[in-house]
């Protein structure tokens, strides 16, 4: 059975070293991938980075009495799931190093025991029965159980069967509902007859819901927040709401919801725990940022301009009601601003909530800076933890100054000093599915806003914008991630919109190797002296740009470090008339990322592809630019997308 040589782990080679396990595979396994068996075994191999570093290493010791004891896990592993004639073998092949060994598991899996009959039996009272017995949710979630005719017969999935049945009848509002099963197993004819006896118990209804714990909120407003009724039935969905609506309330530090002992009646009692946060507090921040803002040479007279620094008061359970009001101010050499929000977080329902957020704001762009003065109202609707959506209003009061009024070579846009009024609708949804702790799923982001439809507003237009992003698992350590982003605007009675509602991109968040919002249109900014300093991007009324991104972990080499490698492309159109007549610019690069406490911190330097006269700074054939023109470097907290 064993042709190679095995060693005990305490037993030397004539070169003083110990054999060791250099790679593990399994042959004949046509049911389950090796992955999925590998979990149950204890023998391991070292991966790529181990081998890599491999005289750091310790264990991997060649055990045999460790690999007969593997046999027995991996033959139980095929007996549990259906294979009760499974046959498992080993044998150890040496590698290009005497004490480097392969060890090979082999399976003759045999035919497996199939389901030949499925039994459901309710032990209720008539009512009860017939009530379960027409309910299309009970009834799909028999037909969804994993013993069904001709299917394998897997023991290990007992518990599961019985705990959606059991999920099912809770539902219903069963809240003591017990299930058991047998199965008559024939090993001869592989078949096995399944028997399910499941006793509801009695349908209960809710009655009180109890409130412990350190809070200053009325229960009444607590209560409320669970969505849960008085006289309604019991359901473990409800139960489970619940918890989710109490937690994810901004007084809560922490919120538990449970049934306590109590006689097993039509009635059932609901106790919450919940714990607050402090009433008031006071949160400071500050950092290091915008390096693709900064034009000129990092100096000690310009390093100012890459400090921020934010600030923020929160004041919870405004007028003893649950309500949040806070005052948060930010400041950098970019941008400064002060703005209030108050939130109210219950309208109809626990899922839907009021923002009400005043704000004035100056901010420095690249060829302007503008003043703005608004409110913003927002309602927001959570469906359910993966769909979500807002719609706001926002009336703005904005100036436009310092604007660079130079040539513009690009045609159209024409760019003037502006004070304008902004009043818009604007509704945003948010889905995502999957994005477990593996990794995988998806996000889907649409975007619409109009302004100016009663008048009221100086610029009429609509502006639509989608954002999609996939995010897929390779390996344990390896995520390949995408993006897509696009946008169109459509506008009336104007020449032209203001540089602030126009699209743009480039920069750490879309298409790195070029600066902030400077990859598309632009124009030559000159000095008061008419010396030509610079191009800088003017947007556009439309846009796309899309981000593909490899990104590996290295946590067995070094804890918390991964490293990414991209290419991203785009283009911004003047007018919609002009989609086509740019080609899309690429970027390619990759980067290192450490997962610190406050975030992922990222790396990256990236290469432009395929650059024009202007994104190298070559103003009348003279290059003003420089060999790092082709270079965009980018540090950031959190990852690209």
């Amino acid at each position: 059975m064993n042709p190679g040589r095995a060693v005990a782990q305490d037993d030397e080679n004539s070169n003083g070293s110990f054999d060791r396990i250099w790679s593990i595979d399994i042959e004949g396994n046509k049911s389950y991938e090796d992955v999925v068996i590998k979990q149950f075994i204890a023998n391991d191999a070292p991966n790529l980075w181990q081998k890599i570093t491999f005289f750091r290493q310790k264990g991997f010791y060649l055990s045999e009495n460790e690999i007969r004891r593997d046999v027995i896990r991996i033959q139980r592993f095929y007996n549990v799931r259906g294979f009760n004639d499974a046959e498992v073998s080993y044998r150890i092949e040496p590698r290009n190093k005497p004490w480097k060994k392969e060890l090979i598991f082999t399976v003759k899996e045999n035919y497996p025991i199939r389901v030949d009959s499925v039994e459901v039996h309710i032990d209720a009272p008539k009512q009860d029965s017939l009530f379960m017995s027409n309910s299309s949710s009970f009834r799909s979630a028999i037909r969804r159980l994993p013993y069904r005719r001709g299917r394998v017969y897997k023991p290990v999935e007992e518990q599961e069967v019985l705990g959606r049945i059991n999920e099912g009848l809770r539902n219903l509002g069963y809240p003591y509902a017990e299930s058991s099963l047998t199965a008559v197993v024939d090993t001869a004819a592989k078949q096995a007859d399944v028997s399910i006896t499941t006793r509801p118990g009695p349908r209960a209804r809710f009655d009180s819901v109890r409130i412990e714990g350190e809070t200053t909120l009325d229960d009444f407003y607590i209560r409320r927040e669970t969505g849960i009724k008085k006289g309604e039935y019991f359901s473990d969905k409800k139960l489970r709401t619940a918890q989710r609506e109490v937690y994810k309330h901004h007084l809560m530090r922490l919120a538990l919801v449970s049934i306590p002992d109590q006689p097993k009646d039509s009635t059932i009692d609901v106790l919450i725990r919940v714990k607050e946060l402090s009433l008031r507090s006071v949160q400071l921040q500050g950092g290091i940022g915008g390096f693709d803002r900064l034009h000129e040479r990092v100096s000690i007279y310009n390093f100012y301009k890459l400090f921020r620094f934010q600030a923020g008061w929160i004041y919870r359970n405004v007028r003893g009601r649950g309500e949040q009001f806070s005052v948060n101010t930010r400041l950098s050499a970019y941008e400064a601003s002060l703005s209030t929000e108050y939130l109210f977080p219950y309208v109809f329902n626990t899922k839907s909530s009021v923002n009400i957020n005043p704000y004035a704001q100056v901010r420095v762009e690249d060829s302007y800076s503008i003043r703005s003065l608004g409110l913003i109202n927002t309602f927001g609707y959570e469906y359910n933890r993966n769909l979500t959506g807002t719609f706001s209003y926002e009336f703005a009061v904005n100036d436009e100054f310092n604007v660079k009024t130079d040539i513009d070579t690009n045609g159209g846009l024409p760019d003037s000093v502006l004070s304008y009024n902004i009043s818009s609708f604007r509704f945003n949804f948010y889905y995502a599915k999957g994005l477990g702790n593996d990794g995988d799923g998806f996000i889907v982001q649409p975007y619409w806003e109009l302004s100016g439809l009663f008048g009221e507003s100086t610029y009429s237009f609509q502006k639509l914008a989608i954002d999609l992003r996939q995010f897929r698992n390779l390996t344990g350590d390896l995520v390949f991630a995408t993006r897509v982003n696009a946008g169109v605007m459509y506008y009336a009675k104007q020449d032209s919109l203001p540089k602030d509602v126009r699209f743009y991109t480039g920069g750490t968040s879309s298409v790195r190797g070029w600066a902030r919002k400077q990859l598309g249109p632009k124009k030559p900014v000159f000095d008061d002296e008419g010396n030509f300093k610079r191009y800088s991007g003017i947007g556009g009324n439309a846009l796309i740009n899309f981000n593909i991104e490899l990104r590996q972990g290295i946590d067995p080499l070094l804890k918390g470090v991964g490293f990414a490698v991209f290419l991203d492309g785009g283009q911004v159109y003047s007018r919609l008339t002009s989609i086509g007549q740019s080609e899309l610019q690429y970027g390619v690069g990759g980067g290192i990322r450490y997962r610190s406490p406050i975030g992922p911190i990222r790396f990256d330097i990236a290469y432009k592809v395929n650059p024009t006269d202007e994104d190298l700074n070559i103003y009348e054939g003279v290059d003003y630019g420089g060999r790092w023109a082709r270079w965009g470097f980018h540090l950031s907290i959190g990852q690209a997308f």
